[in-house]
């Protein structure tokens, strides 16, 4: 699998032997394999796939690159039988990943052995997508625009938050989605100034915005997608804000490509809404990447200095948010190739009117 031997380039660089790799989404990452408990031994030499009688053949049939191995009970002790049948002086573990009281164990079953956090030569494998990514991404955005498309003639006033969320999800799942983002926003009226705002028995009426934040989720790969609606007309001050958030996304969108700063892009959009008056009202990010978790990196963050690569993908996602008002989120889904981008959300960004 050639994500294992990119991630041994990497790890040649810090000398080591090994990497014990115990989070699902990395575990599917490097392996194929979902099964819900397992751990990969990968060392110079040899891939490993350590998991229990439950899940055995799913494991030979996708992990075909892994020797499987079924182990009863504790897995540490067997790891360190493998550890010293490949003479692993130096290995990579997820600092961030592994519980506090697994970690002692690794160490009290190996005192000598050399553990360093390996989650940064693994994230930065993952900043790339590969063409196969990329098409789970196109299909599970293909799925958003076809729910907004779909959910623009079923939603009206007197139907709840949760009608709607639900109707969105059963939607996509019937679509062939696998999943959908976890804490999907369904958020109307005054709630919709909640940037995280979720589903509520709320009932959507006259003059609300109505701000859907929604992804399916394909083979593991999550997509986000938002768009933000009016329920009947909508007042001067409601096209205002509208329109200055797609004005923001679209000066992002103007200079976004490869060898671009991620704080860089950030500072564009944000100040198309700070120089508006409402600099305020956009408290974060103006995106971020996405894949086998909803929030990977790079983020395009103000503190986020990262260079834009082909392969990367990444939300275009300026909001403003006014307490006891209202708001508006814009996002779209990009990925960036060698001579710009590709927008994989196909959606309308025009102001989509409810009629009442």
């Amino acid at each position: 699998m050639k994500r294992n031997e990119n991630l041994r380039k990497e790890l040649q660089m810090k000398s080591s032997d090994a990497v014990l790799i115990t989070s699902p989404e990395n575990r599917f990452y490097l392996s194929g394999f979902k099964g819900s408990s397992g751990v990969l031994l990968i060392t110079r030499e040899k891939n490993y796939l350590l998991t229990d009688f439950r899940y055995m053949d799913q494991a030979r049939e996708e992990a075909p690159d892994f020797e499987i191995i079924n182990h009863e009970r504790n897995v540490y002790p067997v790891i360190m039988s493998y550890v010293k049948k490949h003479t692993i002086q130096k290995m990579g573990i997820e600092f961030g990943k592994l519980p506090v009281q697994d970690f002692k164990e690794i160490e009290n079953l190996n005192p000598s052995l050399n553990l360093f956090n390996c989650e940064e030569a693994i994230y930065k494998l993952r900043m790339i997508k590969d063409q196969e990514e990329i098409g789970y991404f196109k299909k599970g955005i293909a799925l958003c625009d076809q729910a907004f498309n779909h959910i623009l003639s079923f939603i009206r006033p007197g139907m709840s938050e949760k009608e709607l969320g639900l109707e969105l999800e059963f939607f996509m799942r019937r679509g062939g989605a696998d999943g959908i983002k976890e804490n999907h926003v369904i958020a109307s009226g005054e709630r919709s100034s909640l940037p995280h705002g979720q589903a509520t028995g709320r009932i959507i009426k006259k003059g609300d915005f109505v701000k859907m934040d929604i992804g399916a989720k394909i083979n593991g790969y999550y997509t986000d997608f938002t768009r933000t609606v009016v329920i009947g007309e909508p007042s001067e001050k409601q096209r205002e804000i509208y329109n200055i958030v797609r004005q923001a996304q679209e000066v992002a969108l103007e200079a976004i490509g490869p060898g671009k700063v991620c704080s860089e892009l950030d500072h564009l959009a944000r100040s198309v809404i700070a120089e508006a008056g409402y600099g305020v009202n956009f408290g974060h990010s103006l995106g971020h990447s996405i894949g086998l978790a909803v929030h990977e990196s790079p983020a395009m963050r103000a503190t986020d200095h990262t260079v834009l690569e082909p392969g990367m993908v990444i939300t275009v996602e300026p909001g403003i948010y006014i307490p006891g008002f209202g708001g508006v989120r814009i996002e779209d889904f990009i990925v960036i190739t060698e001579d710009g981008y590709e927008n994989l959300t196909t959606a309308t960004k025009e102001l989509q009117i409810i009629p009442v």
